[in-house]
């Protein structure tokens, strides 16, 4: 049984999101469902697993040695805290939803925070979205991009002039690879093969260090987008080869210039 265990902990270490159970029993074959399930509840009791609710589906995290030794020294509260704080990932859970979740008093609840927080375990962190919410994670995990708000925010302010500068480096690119330069009062047809595409200004950025802030070919499509709405520059779908689907002269569909 010893050894059945250790390979369901082995399998749930070795998953970042959880195992379900049916996951166990394809990783283990040699052993019966319900053996399986009998050395799931025993490790689940002996605190080597944490279980997990991911919508309809229960999943199984296997705990490290760190962390046990952590939360064996937490109380029953604050163990409860940090395992809700935990599961909230990179999106921080809430304080009401902590009381919800918990079905603790406040007292208690704000107690546990604090104590959590002291020892350096947890963070507090505020959304731009939600200002007026303080939300939790563990201290180690960085907050998602809906939460701070992605490149655009500083400190939970939308960065103006940061946008603005590299809207114009963007705006600049596009219009160098938009104008004949022997006829430079005339623009490229649609047709054209040279203008850019979003990956490709995202490497000129990049390379020219124009941001200290690593973008993603989303948040250049986000500024791409917002030039378009005032009227700088156009979006131009592929060309499609109708036979291989690929574009004249060899480029991949799908990637459209700006």
């Amino acid at each position: 049984m010893a050894e059945m265990e250790d390979q369901i902990y082995t399998l749930a270490l070795s998953r970042k999101d959880g195992v379900d159970i049916s996951a166990i029993s394809a990783g283990i074959p040699e052993h019966p469902l319900e053996t399986l399930v009998n050395g799931v509840n025993r490790l689940l009791r002996a605190g080597k697993l944490d279980l997990v609710q991911v919508g309809d589906q229960v999943l199984y995290k296997g705990v490290s040695l760190s962390e046990m030794e952590l939360t064996a020294r937490m109380s029953e509260e604050d163990r409860l805290m940090y395992k809700l704080i935990e599961n909230s990932g990179n999106e921080g859970i809430w304080v009401r939803t902590l009381k919800q979740k918990s079905n603790l008093p406040q007292t208690i609840v704000n107690r546990s925070l604090k104590q959590l927080e002291t020892q350096g375990v947890i963070k507090s962190v505020k959304s731009v979205k939600h200002p007026t919410r303080k939300l939790y994670m563990l201290a180690s995990v960085a907050p998602s991009a809906d939460i701070t708000g992605g490149p655009w925010f500083t400190d939970q302010e939308m960065d103006t002039d940061f946008i603005e500068q590299l809207a114009r480096q963007c705006h600049q690119f596009i219009y160098a690879f938009s104008y004949p330069r022997h006829s430079p009062g005339m623009v490229y047809p649609a047709s054209h093969m040279g203008y850019p595409t979003a990956s490709q200004i995202k490497c000129f950025i990049s390379d020219n260090r124009i941001s200290t802030v690593e973008l993603s070919t989303e948040n250049i499509e986000e500024l791409l987008t917002m030039l378009t709405y005032d009227g700088k520059i156009e979006r131009i779908a592929p060309a499609l080869d109708l036979d291989m689907g690929l574009r004249p002269g060899g480029g991949r569909a799908g990637k459209p210039d700006w």
